[in-house]
């Protein structure tokens, strides 16, 4: 089958502590310069160091920081569609923005959807696709993107990114858990003891390479791999193998043609935590050190300068290792006095490091267990000269093959807390239990096949992006100066998608989506193909869940690729889309 059309970055925009313009940040980032301030909190935290951006300057307060969520998304989404030369009413215009908690956390009364208000500020009239798996969101928005442009034949244009704004909620969540450092953070140093919270916004514009070709694009890079694994192994702490992060590097890298040793760059997750450290340290290491025949990849990272931002970090970093390749030097790593041992890859520590190659790649290591790796080239596109190679129009690829199922079922409960009764002693929101248990009806008659090997399997939750249960309860919590640690790592949105990898093992792809139902059924089912189709996994478990008053409702469906006389799209679609019968519902 067709590996499918090549996918460029056409325009770029970030939101930083060290401010807005791409070649004055990225001057600061190389000169040593921090964003990294004493931010005063009225609570008592672990520290009050933070990375905050000039503007909208930080207030502490609910409807203050959807305000602020809401103005940094929408200043940065109009700065790269101005970049990259689109109008935001461009009919072939989608928006992908993504983000761990926004703003969902710090209000008791929560508001319309940031990314709806800023797509309606931005001009557009679509409602946008919100990406919201933690940590990795940013990145995981660009590898949707890809995945539907791949799909598309590269027709459209996708505007995706991620924005997170620095709250009292957030604050007070990390603080409770022990992962902001005291004394600041120090990414991949012997004395690193925790990372320093952050806020901002990056955004990329995705196009097909013969489209931006024809339309006289200036090309910035390829995208020319992504891949993703979930952890399977805690809410919060990472695999310890490092098997995962291996798996989403090697998947980006299948099919672009390249291998470890082509990859120059390295853009660390680098959060300054002990274990995240020393996993993706040990990692990068097994995978790229000693492959290449010139000078060692470089690894460098951005939260020690700019601070961890969340779910905006992917798209900040996927926009310095662009920068990075296009400039042919990266910044020294924030902090970094003492290497930890056994790490031989080139960290720049006094100044600027000279890369040498035109590849890299940006790791993003999520709470949730969502590890994401982004593939990069800098270098000349290759035969996409012809302006009529792909028709105008959108449509689906020809190539794709259809979808069989597997397994499937819905279940409803008048209380969702009723969930949670005889679970693990890990606290998780109830609708994530409702979710796990839907996910295990759908796989009795299929079970046995389909765990047969947990690391081919993905995981796809779509929802409308209404506020989980325990958010309210956080908002409520934070108001009063006080945060649970449990509560705050398991009401992640993420976690819709992360409790059923943990709960049964599940170690393929992993993706949550907030969207229009309609939207989300056209949009999952795509990317489960690509999933299938491309090889990143042998089922696919789609789940959604409907809230209708005080009751809600899981459906879940087990996907395989199919062939065309077993193609099952349409039924999945009606399953999502359509109102549960009463005999379609089973009651656990």
């Amino acid at each position: 089958m067709s590996a499918g059309p090549e996918v460029v970055v056409t325009g770029m925009a970030w939101a930083t502590p060290l401010g807005d313009g791409l070649q004055e940040v990225w001057q600061q980032l190389c000169s040593g310069a921090t964003g990294v301030v004493d931010q005063p909190s009225p609570h008592r935290l672990r520290t009050e160091r933070a990375a905050v951006v000039p503007s909208p300057a930080y207030r502490p307060g609910g409807r203050e920081a959807w305000d602020r969520q809401v103005a940094l998304a929408v200043r940065t989404m109009a700065a790269a569609l101005r970049d990259a030369g689109v109008a935001a009413d461009d009919g072939r215009l989608t928006l992908v923005p993504g983000t761990s908690f926004d703003a969902r956390i710090d209000c008791e009364d929560p508001q319309e959807g940031w990314a709806v208000a800023a797509a309606r500020q931005l001009g557009h009239r679509r409602r946008p696709l919100v990406v919201t798996t933690a940590c990795s969101a940013g990145a995981d928005s660009l590898l949707l993107a890809r995945a539907l442009l791949r799909e598309g034949d590269g027709e459209g244009i996708f505007l995706a990114g991620g924005a997170d704004v620095l709250t009292e909620a957030k604050r007070l969540g990390h603080s409770a858990l022990g992962t902001m450092s005291p004394t600041g953070l120090r990414a991949f140093d012997v004395a690193h003891d925790g990372m320093t919270l952050g806020e901002g916004a990056g955004f990329l514009v995705l196009e097909g390479a013969v489209a931006a070709r024809r339309r006289g694009a200036r090309v910035y890079a390829t995208l020319s791999g992504a891949g993703s694994a979930n952890d399977a192994s805690g809410l919060t702490a990472p695999d310890p193998s490092g098997r995962t992060v291996t798996a989403a590097v090697q998947r980006a890298l299948a099919g672009s043609g390249s291998g470890p040793g082509d990859v120059a760059v390295i853009c660390a997750h680098g959060t300054g935590t002990p274990l995240n450290d020393e996993v993706e340290a040990a990692t990068v290491q097994r995978l790229f050190g000693g492959v290449r025949t010139g000078p060692a990849a470089v690894v460098f990272g951005t939260k020690g300068a700019l601070g961890h931002s969340l779910g905006a970090t992917g798209a900040i970093e996927a926009v310095a290792t662009v920068l990075a390749l296009q400039e042919g030097h990266v910044p020294p790593l924030h902090g970094l006095s003492s290497p930890l041992p056994g790490l031989s890859l080139r960290l720049p520590r006094a100044g600027p490091e000279k890369t040498h190659g035109t590849q890299g790649i940006s790791l993003t290591l999520g709470f949730g267990g969502f590890n994401t790796c982004l593939l990069f080239d800098s270098g000349p596109l290759v035969g996409i000269d012809a302006p009529t190679a792909v028709p105008s129009g959108s449509g689906s690829r020809t190539s794709a093959l259809p979808l069989a199922v597997a397994g499937h079922a819905t279940l409803s409960v008048a209380d969702p807390a009723s969930c949670t009764r005889n679970k693990p002693s890990f606290y998780a929101d109830p609708i994530a239990w409702l979710i796990v248990s839907a996910a295990e009806e759908a796989l009795v008659p299929c079970r046995e096949e389909v765990l047969a090997d947990p690391d081919e399997v993905a995981v796809l939750l779509t929802n409308d992006g209404r506020a989980l249960p325990t958010h309210l309860r956080i908002a409520r919590d934070a108001a009063r100066g006080r945060v649970s640690p449990l509560r705050f790592a398991g009401s992640n949105p993420g976690i819709l998608a992360g409790l059923t990898c943990l709960t049964l093992g599940l170690r393929g792809p992993s993706l949550v989506l907030e969207a229009d139902p309609d939207d989300a059924a056209d949009v999952a089912t795509a990317l489960a193909g690509h999933w299938l189709h491309a090889g990143r996994a042998r089922y696919v478990l789609w789940a959604a869940y409907r809230q209708h008053g005080a009751s809600c409702t899981a459906t879940c469906v087990v996907l395989r690729a199919g062939t065309p006389d077993d193609d099952a799209a349409e039924f999945v679609r009606k399953l999502f889309t359509d109102p549960p019968t009463a005999d379609a519902v089973q009651r656990p």
